[in-house]
Protein backbone atom coordinates (compact mmCIF):
# COMPACT_ATOMS: atom_id res chain seq x y z
CA UNK A 1 0.00 0.00 0.00
CA UNK A 2 1.66 3.75 -0.92
CA UNK A 3 1.75 6.11 1.60
CA UNK A 4 0.21 9.83 1.32
CA UNK A 5 3.83 11.26 0.48
CA UNK A 6 4.10 8.85 -2.44
CA UNK A 7 0.46 10.08 -3.81
CA UNK A 8 2.11 13.42 -3.63
CA UNK A 9 5.43 12.93 -6.18
CA UNK A 10 3.27 10.89 -8.35
CA UNK A 11 0.88 13.50 -8.65
CA UNK A 12 3.82 15.85 -9.67
CA UNK A 13 5.97 13.63 -12.14
CA UNK A 14 2.31 13.38 -13.62
CA UNK A 15 1.33 16.88 -14.34
CA UNK A 16 5.13 17.74 -15.17
CA UNK A 17 6.24 14.76 -17.29
CA UNK A 18 3.05 12.22 -18.47
CA UNK A 19 3.67 13.21 -22.21
CA UNK A 20 6.96 12.34 -21.92
CA UNK A 21 6.07 9.09 -20.51
CA UNK A 22 3.88 8.06 -22.72
CA UNK A 23 6.08 9.24 -25.60
CA UNK A 24 8.41 7.05 -24.55
CA UNK A 25 6.14 4.24 -24.63
CA UNK A 26 4.93 4.89 -27.99
CA UNK A 27 8.63 5.10 -28.96
CA UNK A 28 10.21 1.98 -27.40
CA UNK A 29 6.89 -0.27 -29.40
CA UNK A 30 7.88 1.46 -32.15
CA UNK A 31 11.43 0.60 -32.11
CA UNK A 32 11.10 -3.13 -30.91
CA UNK A 33 8.38 -3.76 -34.19
CA UNK A 34 10.90 -2.04 -36.90
CA UNK A 35 13.75 -3.84 -35.44
CA UNK A 36 11.38 -7.45 -35.25
CA UNK A 37 8.79 -7.38 -37.45
CA UNK A 38 8.40 -10.75 -37.96
CA UNK A 39 7.95 -11.28 -34.21
CA UNK A 40 4.69 -10.10 -34.55
CA UNK A 41 1.39 -12.33 -36.15
CA UNK A 42 -1.46 -11.07 -34.34
CA UNK A 43 -3.11 -7.78 -33.09
CA UNK A 44 -2.94 -9.36 -30.01
CA UNK A 45 0.79 -9.74 -30.07
CA UNK A 46 1.07 -5.88 -30.57
CA UNK A 47 -1.38 -5.81 -27.61
CA UNK A 48 0.83 -7.49 -25.21
CA UNK A 49 4.28 -5.70 -25.49
CA UNK A 50 2.57 -2.44 -25.66
CA UNK A 51 1.39 -3.59 -22.21
CA UNK A 52 4.46 -4.91 -21.00
CA UNK A 53 6.05 -1.50 -21.66
CA UNK A 54 3.43 0.80 -20.39
CA UNK A 55 3.87 -1.16 -17.22
CA UNK A 56 7.33 -0.93 -17.61
CA UNK A 57 7.59 2.59 -17.88
CA UNK A 58 4.85 3.50 -14.86
CA UNK A 59 7.50 1.82 -12.75
CA UNK A 60 10.43 3.57 -14.01
CA UNK A 61 8.47 6.58 -12.78
CA UNK A 62 7.61 5.26 -9.19
CA UNK A 63 4.37 4.49 -10.17
CA UNK A 64 3.31 1.79 -9.29
CA UNK A 65 0.03 -0.14 -8.45
CA UNK A 66 -2.80 2.57 -6.57
CA UNK A 67 -5.37 1.77 -4.16
CA UNK A 68 -9.30 2.59 -4.67
CA UNK A 69 -10.74 4.59 -1.24
CA UNK A 70 -12.27 0.86 -0.87
CA UNK A 71 -9.23 -0.35 -0.58
CA UNK A 72 -8.41 -2.22 -3.27
CA UNK A 73 -5.29 -2.29 -5.03
CA UNK A 74 -5.59 -1.83 -8.88
CA UNK A 75 -3.08 -1.65 -11.82
CA UNK A 76 -3.09 1.20 -13.82
CA UNK A 77 -2.86 -0.50 -17.38
CA UNK A 78 -5.93 -2.04 -18.89
CA UNK A 79 -6.67 -4.19 -21.76
CA UNK A 80 -10.56 -3.64 -23.07
CA UNK A 81 -11.72 -0.66 -21.02
CA UNK A 82 -15.06 0.32 -21.83
CA UNK A 83 -15.93 3.54 -23.26
CA UNK A 84 -17.70 5.87 -21.22
CA UNK A 85 -20.33 5.74 -24.05
CA UNK A 86 -23.08 3.89 -26.01
CA UNK A 87 -21.44 3.92 -30.25
CA UNK A 88 -22.37 2.34 -33.62
CA UNK A 89 -19.69 0.96 -35.05
CA UNK A 90 -21.01 -1.30 -37.68
CA UNK A 91 -19.75 -1.76 -41.53
CA UNK A 92 -16.58 0.88 -40.18
CA UNK A 93 -18.58 3.68 -38.90
CA UNK A 94 -18.24 5.58 -35.66
CA UNK A 95 -21.65 7.42 -34.13
CA UNK A 96 -21.66 8.35 -30.39
CA UNK A 97 -25.14 7.08 -29.59
CA UNK A 98 -27.37 7.92 -26.34
CA UNK A 99 -29.63 4.33 -25.69
CA UNK A 100 -30.15 0.88 -26.56
CA UNK A 101 -29.82 -1.23 -28.26
CA UNK A 102 -25.99 0.46 -29.19
CA UNK A 103 -23.55 -0.72 -27.10
CA UNK A 104 -20.36 0.27 -25.28
CA UNK A 105 -16.90 0.05 -27.32
CA UNK A 106 -13.65 -0.67 -25.67
CA UNK A 107 -10.14 0.39 -26.02
CA UNK A 108 -7.38 -1.46 -26.45
CA UNK A 109 -5.24 -0.36 -23.66
CA UNK A 110 -5.96 2.56 -21.40
CA UNK A 111 -3.91 3.71 -18.33
CA UNK A 112 -5.63 5.38 -15.19
CA UNK A 113 -5.40 8.52 -13.44
CA UNK A 114 -4.06 7.27 -10.00
CA UNK A 115 -5.67 10.57 -8.77
CA UNK A 116 -9.20 9.02 -9.78
CA UNK A 117 -8.61 5.62 -8.27
CA UNK A 118 -7.64 7.29 -4.79
CA UNK A 119 -10.83 8.60 -4.85
CA UNK A 120 -13.25 6.28 -5.77
CA UNK A 121 -14.80 3.14 -5.75
CA UNK A 122 -13.40 0.13 -6.99
CA UNK A 123 -17.08 -0.60 -9.06
CA UNK A 124 -16.48 2.71 -10.45
CA UNK A 125 -13.15 2.87 -11.44
CA UNK A 126 -13.74 -0.62 -13.28
CA UNK A 127 -16.40 1.18 -15.31
CA UNK A 128 -18.79 -2.03 -15.78
CA UNK A 129 -21.87 -1.14 -15.61
CA UNK A 130 -22.92 2.22 -17.65
CA UNK A 131 -26.08 3.54 -15.92
CA UNK A 132 -23.81 3.45 -12.52
CA UNK A 133 -20.81 4.76 -13.89
CA UNK A 134 -22.68 7.71 -15.02
CA UNK A 135 -24.95 8.60 -12.30
CA UNK A 136 -21.60 8.39 -10.18
CA UNK A 137 -19.46 10.79 -12.43
CA UNK A 138 -21.81 13.37 -11.85
CA UNK A 139 -19.77 13.76 -8.55
CA UNK A 140 -15.96 13.24 -10.34
CA UNK A 141 -13.61 15.71 -9.31
CA UNK A 142 -10.45 14.27 -11.33
CA UNK A 143 -9.84 12.67 -15.17
CA UNK A 144 -10.39 9.47 -14.65
CA UNK A 145 -8.03 7.91 -17.72
CA UNK A 146 -4.92 9.61 -18.69
CA UNK A 147 -4.30 7.57 -21.84
CA UNK A 148 -6.26 5.81 -24.58
CA UNK A 149 -4.81 3.76 -27.02
CA UNK A 150 -5.85 2.17 -30.09
CA UNK A 151 -3.94 -0.68 -31.96
CA UNK A 152 -4.41 -1.48 -35.62
CA UNK A 153 -1.86 -4.60 -37.25
CA UNK A 154 -1.70 -5.44 -41.12
CA UNK A 155 -0.30 -8.28 -41.73
CA UNK A 156 2.01 -8.90 -44.76
CA UNK A 157 -0.28 -11.67 -46.01
CA UNK A 158 -1.02 -10.02 -48.90
CA UNK A 159 -1.33 -6.17 -50.23
CA UNK A 160 -2.46 -4.18 -47.34
CA UNK A 161 -6.08 -4.38 -47.59
CA UNK A 162 -8.67 -1.76 -48.96
CA UNK A 163 -10.61 -1.78 -45.79
CA UNK A 164 -7.46 -1.14 -43.53
CA UNK A 165 -7.90 2.70 -44.01
CA UNK A 166 -11.69 3.09 -42.68
CA UNK A 167 -10.52 0.09 -39.61
CA UNK A 168 -7.85 2.88 -39.08
CA UNK A 169 -10.24 5.80 -39.03
CA UNK A 170 -13.09 3.98 -37.06
CA UNK A 171 -10.80 4.05 -34.12
CA UNK A 172 -9.56 7.67 -34.45
CA UNK A 173 -13.09 9.13 -34.63
CA UNK A 174 -13.48 6.62 -31.34
CA UNK A 175 -10.20 8.15 -29.14
CA UNK A 176 -11.42 11.65 -30.76
CA UNK A 177 -14.64 11.26 -29.24
CA UNK A 178 -13.90 10.28 -26.51
CA UNK A 179 -11.15 13.33 -25.89
CA UNK A 180 -13.92 15.56 -26.37
CA UNK A 181 -16.06 13.94 -23.71
CA UNK A 182 -16.39 15.47 -19.85
CA UNK A 183 -17.31 14.07 -16.89
CA UNK A 184 -18.42 15.56 -13.30
CA UNK A 185 -20.24 19.12 -12.05
CA UNK A 186 -17.01 20.66 -13.37
CA UNK A 187 -16.90 19.46 -16.83
CA UNK A 188 -13.80 17.56 -16.40
CA UNK A 189 -12.17 15.90 -19.29
CA UNK A 190 -11.97 12.00 -19.23
CA UNK A 191 -9.11 11.14 -20.89
CA UNK A 192 -6.24 13.35 -21.04
CA UNK A 193 -4.61 12.70 -24.45
CA UNK A 194 -5.32 9.48 -26.97
CA UNK A 195 -3.52 7.54 -29.87
CA UNK A 196 -4.00 5.80 -32.70
CA UNK A 197 -0.91 3.44 -33.15
CA UNK A 198 -0.91 1.54 -36.73
CA UNK A 199 1.26 -1.15 -37.26
CA UNK A 200 2.10 -2.60 -40.94
CA UNK A 201 4.19 -5.84 -41.59
CA UNK A 202 4.77 -4.22 -45.27
CA UNK A 203 7.42 -2.00 -46.46
CA UNK A 204 7.67 1.75 -46.68
CA UNK A 205 6.74 1.53 -50.44
CA UNK A 206 3.82 -0.97 -50.06
CA UNK A 207 2.52 1.23 -47.35
CA UNK A 208 3.03 4.61 -49.24
CA UNK A 209 -1.00 5.27 -49.92
CA UNK A 210 -1.90 4.59 -46.79
CA UNK A 211 0.84 6.93 -45.16
CA UNK A 212 -0.31 9.55 -47.03
CA UNK A 213 -4.54 8.72 -45.97
CA UNK A 214 -3.36 8.41 -42.14
CA UNK A 215 -1.22 12.38 -42.85
CA UNK A 216 -4.05 13.21 -43.89
CA UNK A 217 -6.30 12.12 -41.49
CA UNK A 218 -3.99 12.87 -38.62
CA UNK A 219 -3.96 16.49 -39.20
CA UNK A 220 -7.77 16.38 -39.80
CA UNK A 221 -8.74 15.36 -36.46
CA UNK A 222 -5.77 16.99 -34.85
CA UNK A 223 -4.88 13.49 -32.88
CA UNK A 224 -1.71 11.48 -33.03
CA UNK A 225 -2.08 8.72 -35.28
CA UNK A 226 1.23 6.95 -35.76
CA UNK A 227 1.83 4.42 -38.98
CA UNK A 228 5.11 1.71 -38.36
CA UNK A 229 6.03 0.00 -41.18
CA UNK A 230 8.37 -2.88 -41.67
Amino acid sequence: MQRVEDFAKIEFKLNVGWNEIKDCIVKRLGEMFQDYPDYFFTEQDVHSLLCDIANEELQLNGITPTETNDRHEVSLVHHEYPTPFRCDMNDYRFEKKDKPPYERGHYDLVILNPTFVRKNSLDLVCANNLEESETSMTYANSTPLLWVCEVAFFPKIRAISNTAFLQIRQDSLKVKETLKHRVGAKSERYCMTGSVLVFSRHNTREAADLRKQVEKLEETLELEIILTTA
